[in-house]
């Protein structure tokens, strides 16, 4: 797997914060996502602030409020819909941290 993919797929993450769908269900939301790709050892993050998705940088964030640790193979999966990610998560492929109420909005637009 190559790392433009995984960031391809992090970056339709983003795009997806820009539907007017999302832009209403998380107008209220200024959260940090990080991204944590095992197999390359890298990690990419964003802001979200008032909904709207800031630039991807590559780095640590000083907090995330949602991390999401997984290989590139996974997350490409999970966002193409090949992989489902309760079923990545339950077979510990996949590892999040965050509030519970948070992934479960999330959720929503990982498709």
């Amino acid at each position: 797997m190559v790392e433009e993919e995984y960031v391809a797929m992090i970056n339709k993450l983003r795009e997806n914060f820009l539907t007017e769908k999302a832009k209403k269900t998380y107008r209220k939301w200024n959260k940090t996502m990080a991204f944590n790709l095992t197999d390359l050892d890298k990690t990419f993050y964003f802001n979200i602030e008032a909904g709207n998705p800031n630039e991807l940088i590559e780095g640590d964030p000083e907090k995330a409020d949602i991390k999401i640790i997984t290989d590139s193979e996974t997350w490409v999966g999970i966002m193409k819909g090949e992989i489902g990610g309760m079923k990545a998560y339950t077979s510990k492929k996949l590892k999040v941290k965050g509030r519970m109420p948070d992934l479960l909005k999330l959720q929503k637009l990982m498709k």
